[in-house]
């Protein structure tokens, strides 16, 4: 490793969020919780030729125990099986209660195995419109559009790209579309009548949050053929749910069951999912705040049955089938010193002397664990002193925040220009 690499990954470590570098360096103990994560990506495939989803999983740690680093961990299984792989943290810009939004995230997130360019840039590339896998989606496609479950316009954008699609403007016009972009329809249909194929498809503007659900049923299996294996998409700091409104947080229980398989009559066949949040996020808002009863009426009185019954199906998986991280050995501790001590003399040239692993006591997050020691070293480099260090615990807020709701427009009422 470079020291300019070597220090990249220090100071992801330090700050808490690891790097690419960080994660091949440090292992995580969870063989059980990977081996589970392998056995469910060997399941895309056939579920998809069955209209099915394998069920997603939920991560759940403390504060600082490793949760990101683990999903990372995943997110590098899934690129070795050939998937394409989104790392989603929600946020006041990725609110987990809009689809539009939270798909238009994972697409920008997205990673492309043995690739540098965006997602769509990557599978438009790796099309063979002659192929078996291509002729599988349009027959998809086609069959979801007569049946009313897809805008006509993915059957008749993807019956152009091969008669149609030889300007690159027009090509990256509708990698965009699948995207999440706007799309002319007056421009299609001009495409269609160039092509011979004008009568073929009535195209009509349809609802931007119509739209958003539709593409996220469509990707993976457009990635898929392009030849990669499905879709994985992992999405952190779910915890942020808490912050929403009563009915904000409603819909994203209702959309996290969606994209977890959850619920039977939402799968997205084509797609993986995993989740992390905090491990005292099921005792804050079902115990003491009972989501999972004052929440589901909430939906139903505005006539969301459907989402009322998707959003208990979540709050139930979040209660009872999480996946605890374990907390780290004291032999964990040690390779894990040593590791990143070999790491700090290749960022900076200089050998960290031995340490302590430092105080154990229950509730101590790796996170602090390795700040300790990095913070120590830069210490005895910079200064030739050994700190004293003390560390303290910040409680998670858990409090409704107008300000996050406030930081998102939403979009479900806009139609396609």
């Amino acid at each position: 490793m470079t020291d300019i690499s070597a220090r990249n990954a220090i100071e992801a470590l330090r700050a808490g969020v690891p790097n690419h570098a960080a994660i091949l360096l440090l292992d995580t103990d969870e063989s059980g919780l990977q081996q589970k994560f392998w056995d469910a990506l060997q399941l895309v495939d056939g579920a998809l030729r069955d209209e099915e989803q394998p069920e997603g999983m939920v991560i759940a740690g403390a504060f600082g125990a490793g949760k990101s680093h683990q999903l990372g961990c995943l997110g590098m299984l899934a690129q070795q099986q050939n998937f394409i792989v989104s790392l989603v943290p929600v946020s006041k810009e990725t609110p987990l209660f809009d689809p539009g939004r939270l798909f238009a995230a994972a697409i920008r997130a997205a990673v492309v195995p043995d690739a540098v360019d965006d997602v769509m840039t990557a599978v438009m590339a790796r099309l063979h419109p002659h192929s078996d896998r291509y002729e599988a989606l349009e027959y998809w496609t086609t069959a979801e559009a007569r049946a009313g479950r897809l805008s006509p316009l993915f059957a008749a954008l993807l019956h152009l790209i091969p008669r149609r699609m030889t300007d690159p403007d027009d090509h990256a016009r509708v990698g965009r579309f699948f995207a999440g972009g706007k799309l002319s329809i007056a421009l299609v249909k001009s495409w269609l009548r160039e092509a011979g194929a004008g009568r073929l498809f009535e195209l009509a503007s349809a609802r931007e949050a119509d739209l958003a659900l539709q593409r996220l049923r469509f990707a993976p299996r457009f990635f898929r053929a392009a030849g990669y294996s499905g879709w994985c998409v992992l999405f952190d700091e779910v915890e942020l749910i808490a912050r929403y409104s009563a009915l904000q947080r409603a819909r994203s229980y209702a959309e996290l069951t969606r994209w977890l398989g959850a619920d039977k009559e939402e799968r997205i066949p084509g797609m993986m999912t995993v989740a992390a949040l905090t491990d005292d996020f099921p005792d804050q808002m079902f115990q003491q705040r009972r989501d999972d009863e004052r929440l589901p009426p909430l939906l139903e009185t505005r006539g969301l049955h459907r989402q009322a019954a998707m959003a208990r199906n979540g709050m139930a998986w979040l209660q009872s089938r999480k996946l605890r991280l374990s907390a780290p050995d004291e032999a964990k501790l040690h390779r894990s010193l040593d590791k990143i001590a070999a790491l700090y003399n290749d960022a900076y040239g200089w050998t960290p002397p031995p340490i302590e692993i430092g105080e154990r006591r229950a509730g101590k997050s790796m996170r602090q664990y390795i700040k300790s020691w990095i913070t120590t070293w830069d210490m005895m480099r910079l200064y030739g002193e050994v700190p004293v260090i003390a560390a303290e615990t910040i409680a998670i807020d858990y409090s409704e925040s107008s300000e996050i709701e406030e930081a998102v427009a939403l979009s479900g009422t806009e139609d396609v220009c």
